[in-house]
């Protein structure tokens, strides 16, 4: 990652009071809090053409879900970092920011549960059946058993 490349995000990060770790040579994670998230976000993209989301990923850890929005610049890749609490799974879309962001976060919504405000299309599925029980958990949480989940959606295998 270039020196000016990297002065800028860290920055950016500070503003944000943001987490920032050289992971490789071209490779940078910022770990932002959900409140500055958007602002961060915004600065990387507007500030610095960062336009390039490859991809958002989601992952349970726990008490939180995790959220890392992966950008390419050039050969630099920045992964940005924010936690949405299980107590509370609302987070920030960043849709206004980077359209493209709308199906990662239908992804991320549909397979853990989180709901992006901002995003408009939190009432559609993307990966699930429209039938999807109200009451049956995100497929993807540590929480979620694929017997009942078989079983609630009549997936169950025939046995010979």
């Amino acid at each position: 990652m270039s020196e000016v490349f990297l002065q800028r995000v860290e920055r950016y990060a500070n503003e944000a009071k943001a987490k920032v770790t050289q992971l490789r040579k071209s490779e940078t994670l910022v770990e932002v809090d959900q409140v500055n998230l958007k602002s961060f976000i915004s600065h990387i993209v507007n500030d610095m053409s960062i336009r390039q989301l490859m991809t958002i990923t989601g992952l349970d850890l726990g008490q939180n879900i995790g959220v890392i929005y992966h950008f390419t610049h050039e050969t630099d890749t920045l992964h940005v970092r924010t936690l949405v609490p299980k107590t509370d799974t609302t987070a920030y879309s960043i849709v206004e920011i980077v359209p493209g962001a709308i199906l990662y976060e239908m992804e991320i919504h549909d397979m853990l549960g989180v709901r992006f405000e901002g995003n408009p299309w939190m009432d559609r599925k993307l990966l699930l059946p429209e039938t999807w029980p109200e009451d049956l958990p995100p497929p993807l949480l540590k929480t979620s058993k694929a017997d009942e989940i078989r079983r609630r959606l009549h997936l169950e295998s025939v046995k010979k």
